[in-house]
């Protein structure tokens, strides 16, 4: 008679604002965060995609570490004291949405707008957006060369809406550079690498 082998995952233990929290190892921060119903803000993260820490927006604070750390990646350890709402994190994630509402738009985005206003974001302090870029102006640019602003306008990656075909219609002032398209055309989902990210390192 055959047995099927059984994984026993132990808990951990570990303080999240205060309050004992118990979670099975290999937890991240973000899944002990939100076990407990902490409303952590996430814009790149998918419950079925590999994290990329590319938007900075669950950012927390870890006793002992320099640093903010992504709580989507980051895995939960046992005796781990995690901050998730003081000054230095609030001020990071406000600062995280203002450069990104003062680029792109988010209006489609999910909870951006909940999170402007819990987070007292003002883009408009860097000044109003720069008119968009002229068909094909942006894809001519060399990637990672920047050219400095009027400094009067907020500049932005608005450009005309690409529509390749009825599968693939692009909408780069939209964009908040999630990778969640790129991550699904790849190893997590679809393994069909159509979509891949031009002029930068991830």
């Amino acid at each position: 008679m055959s047995t099927i082998p059984v994984t026993i995952r132990r808990s951990l233990e570990l303080e999240i604002d205060g309050e004992t929290v118990r979670v099975p190892e290999g937890a991240t921060i973000l899944d002990a965060c939100r076990a407990r119903g902490h409303d952590i803000p996430t814009l790149c993260y998918g419950e079925t995609l590999t994290p990329v820490n590319a938007c900075r927006v669950c950012m927390v604070e870890v006793e002992g570490s320099r640093v903010l750390v992504p709580s989507c990646a980051r895995k939960a350890e046992a005796g781990m004291v995690v901050r998730t709402a003081s000054d230095r994190v609030r001020h990071s994630r406000r600062m995280v949405l203002e450069f990104l509402a003062s680029s792109v738009d988010l209006s489609t985005t999910a909870n951006a707008e909940r999170w402007s206003q819990e987070y007292g974001v003002q883009p408009q302090r860097y000044g109003p957006p720069a008119p968009p870029a002229a068909a094909g102006e942006r894809d001519a640019a060399r990637a990672g060369h920047h050219h400095a602003g009027d400094g009067q306008t907020a500049a932005t990656v608005a450009q005309p809406v690409k529509v390749d075909n009825e599968n693939y219609v692009r909408d780069y002032a939209k964009c908040i550079l999630c990778y969640k398209c790129v991550e699904a055309c790849g190893t997590d989902w679809q393994n069909t690498f159509a979509i891949a990210v031009a002029g930068r390192v991830v």
